[in-house]
C-alpha cells in the first residue's frame, strides 16, 4: 500500500492542474445526456485535398492486418470483440484502411454503414476521443473524393456529424500531448467539411488547439516534445494534413499559415537528420515501424504541398538536437545516434523508456546496434521492453533508470545533466552526459557516459560515482542480422552483411554473450544477441569498450 501511494504521489505531482480538473469534468459530464438531435439539415462543403499519404495495407483480401495479427472481415462486424487486444480494436475503429493504396469503395462504404449500426452513440472503443479523432479525419478524406451521390451518403454524414459533436464535448485535456493534437485536427477537418454554426465552433476550437499545441509540442530544434520518433512522424503528418486542408479552405491567416509551414519544415529537417542509414527512424521511447508513415512518404507529401526542408545525408561530424536531446554523429560509412534528453514532458511521460544515455548505430547502410523496440502497448511484456536492460545503456545495482509502472505511468525520473560536446570539427568528437539515481532514498549514484566518435571506431566510457560498493552492467544489443564469427572473453569479431566490425572490452573486462528480443514492429519479436559487460567495485570506478569498423 505504501509503495502504491508513493508511486501515485510521484506520478500525480507532475500533472498540470487542467489534467486533474478535466478528469473531474469528464466524470460529471457523464451525468448529463448527450444530445443526438440535429436541428438543421446537414450540408457539406466540397473539399479538394492534395492526395494524402497512403496508409499501410491493413485490409487485404477480406482480412484485417493490425499489429501482426489477423482478423476476418465478416459483416456484421464484431467491432468490440473481447478476444482481440485493445490496441487491435482501436486500429479497427481508426479506419486507416479507407485511405490505403487499394480499397474497394463499396466495401469501404459497407464497413462505415456497419460501424454506424453496430456502435451506438457513446458506447465502445469507437467512441473514445482518440479513436474518434482518427476516424473522423479518415472518413472525411474518403468522403471528400467519393463519386457516390450525397443522398446515399446522408446516413454517413449524420453519424459523422454526431461523432464530431461528441468529440467536441469530450476533448482530452486530461491527457494533453498528441491526443489533444489529434482532437484538434479532427475538429478542424469536421468544421471545414460541414456547414453551419455548430461546425464553425468546431473549426474555431480545432484551430485554437492546433496553433497552441504546435507552439508547445514542436521544440525549437524541430523535435516533438514526447521524444518518440514515431509520434514525431504522426504529428508531422497531421501538420501537413492541416496545410493541405488549408489550401482548399483558407482556415489559417497568412501569419498562422507561415507559422505552421515553418514548424512543419523544422520537423521535416529533424526527421532527415536522425534517420538511420536504412531511411527509417531509431528506436527511442515508444517507437515501432509501420505505425507512422514512412519518412520517404512524409518527404514526398511535403514536396507535393510545397513545404520546404533540407536533408543532410552527406554531412559528416555531429548534428546537435539540444531540445529533443540527441547527438547525431556520422561519417561516410557509419552513423550513431546518442540519446541525452529527458524522457518526455514532465506531465506526459507515458511513452517513455529507460533509455537515457543509450545509443543506436548503423554501419554500411544497415542497423548494427539497436535498442529493443516496443513489442506491446499493453500486456505483460510491455514494461520488459521499456526496462533499462533492453537498451544500450548502463544499469547500476539492478535499479531502473526511471520508475516506470503500469502501462503509461512514470513516477520518479532521472533527467540528464552536464550534457556537452567537444571537438566538433575534428575526427575525434567527444559527447558526454550524466544521470543520477531516480530513487533518492537509496545511496545516490551518478552514471556519466563519455562517447568518443572517430573515423573507424567509437569508444564508450561509463563512469560510476557514489559511495560504497556498486554493481554495474553495460548492455550492447546487436541487430538480429549481426553474426558473431569469432569470440574471446574480451573481443567479438562480427559481421553485418558485407561489413566487418569488432567489439572490444577495455581495462581487462570480460563479455557475457546472452540472448534477448528485438521488436521492430508491434506484436513481432525476433531473437537477437546482447553483449553484457559487468563490474562490481567500490566507486568511483569505470567500465569501457570500443567498437571498431
Amino acid at each position: 500500500m505504501i509503495k502504491k501511494l508513493s508511486l501515485l504521489f510521484h506520478t500525480l505531482r507532475y500533472l498540470k492542474p487542467i489534467q486533474l480538473y478535466w478528469r473531474l469534468y469528464l466524470k460529471v459530464s457523464r451525468l448529463f445526456q448527450f444530445s443526438t438531435e440535429i436541428k438543421e439539415a446537414i450540408k457539406v462543403k466540397p473539399i479538394v485535398l492534395t492526395p494524402p499519404i497512403a496508409k499501410y495495407e491493413s485490409l487485404v483480401e477480406g482480412q484485417f492486418h493490425f499489429l501482426n495479427e489477423v482478423g476476418c472481415v465478416i459483416l456484421p462486424m464484431n467491432w468490440n470483440n473481447d478476444k482481440q487486444s485493445k490496441l487491435w480494436l482501436y486500429n479497427l475503429h481508426y479506419f486507416d484502411y479507407l485511405n490505403q493504396q487499394q480499397i474497394d469503395q463499396q466495401l469501404a462504404l459497407d464497413l462505415m454503414q456497419d460501424w454506424i449500426s453496430q456502435n451506438p452513440v457513446g458506447t465502445g472503443n469507437g467512441w473514445e476521443p482518440y479513436t474518434l479523432s482518427l476516424r473522423i479525419v479518415n472518413w472525411i478524406k474518403l468522403l471528400s473524393k467519393t463519386s457516390v451521390q450525397d443522398e446515399q451518403l446522408l446516413p454517413l454524414y449524420n453519424s459523422l456529424f454526431l461523432q464530431s459533436r461528441y468529440l467536441f464535448k469530450h476533448l482530452e485535456y486530461h491527457l494533453l500531448g498528441n491526443h489533444l493534437f489529434k482532437n484538434g485536427v479532427a475538429l478542424l477537418f469536421a468544421g471545414t467539411f460541414f456547414k453551419g454554426d455548430e461546425a464553425r465552433s468546431w473549426l474555431n476550437k480545432g484551430k485554437q488547439i492546433i496553433l497552441e499545441q504546435t507552439e508547445e509540442q514542436v521544440l525549437a530544434d524541430g523535435g516533438h516534445f514526447e521524444r518518440s520518433p514515431m509520434y514525431h512522424l504522426l504529428i508531422l503528418e497531421d501538420i501537413l494534413d492541416c496545410l493541405s486542408l488549408d489550401q482548399s479552405a483558407d482556415n489559417f491567416s497568412v501569419s498562422e499559415k507561415d507559422f505552421m509551414q515553418n514548424k512543419g519544415s523544422a520537423m521535416l529537417n529533424f526527421v532527415a537528420d536522425i534517420l538511420h542509414q536504412d531511411g527509417e527512424i531509431p528506436f527511442f521511447n515508444d517507437t515501432a515501424l509501420h505505425i507512422a508513415p514512412a519518412p520517404e512518404s512524409i518527404f514526398n507529401y511535403a514536396n507535393n504541398l510545397g513545404v520546404k526542408f533540407s536533408t543532410n545525408v552527406d554531412e559528416t561530424g555531429v548534428i546537435e538536437k539540444p531540445d529533443f536531446g540527441l547527438f547525431v554523429l556520422q561519417n561516410q560509412h557509419s552513423k550513431l545516434i546518442f540519446d541525452v534528453g529527458v524522457i518526455g514532458p514532465d506531465y506526459l511521460p507515458g511513452h517513455a523508456h529507460c533509455d537515457s544515455l543509450s545509443y543506436e548505430f548503423s554501419l554500411a547502410g544497415k542497423r548494427c546496434i539497436v535498442n529493443s523496440g516496443t513489442y506491446q502497448y499493453a500486456g505483460e511484456k510491455r514494461n520488459s521492453f521499456r526496462a533499462t536492460n533492453a537498451h544500450n545503456t548502463l544499469c547500476i545495482d539492478g535499479v531502473e533508470q526511471h520508475e516506470i509502472w503500469s502501462t503509461f505511468r512514470v513516477a520518479r525520473r532521472a533527467p540528464p545533466f552536464n550534457v556537452s560536446v567537444h571537438n566538433k570539427k575534428t575526427d575525434s568528437i567527444e559527447c558526454s552526459a550524466a544521470i543520477s539515481s531516480c530513487k533518492k532514498g537509496l545511496r545516490e549514484t551518478i552514471h556519466k557516459r563519455v562517447l568518443n566518435f572517430q573515423q573507424n571506431q567509437f569508444v564508450i566510457v561509463d563512469e560510476i560515482e557514489g559511495d560504497g560498493l556498486h554493481f554495474a552492467e553495460s548492455f550492447i544489443h546487436l541487430h538480429p542480422e549481426v553474426k558473431i564469427i569469432k569470440s574471446t572473453d574480451s573481443e567479438l569479431q562480427c559481421q553485418l552483411g558485407e561489413a566487418d566490425f569488432s567489439i572490444k572490452a577495455m581495462d581487462e573486462l570480460k563479455f557475457d554473450v546472452e540472448k534477448a528480443w528485438f521488436s521492430a514492429e508491434f506484436g513481432l519479436k525476433v531473437e537477437n544477441t546482447v553483449v553484457v559487460i559487468r563490474k562490481q567495485a567500490i566507486s568511483p570506478f569505470s567500465l569501457s569498450y570500443k567498437v571498431c569498423f
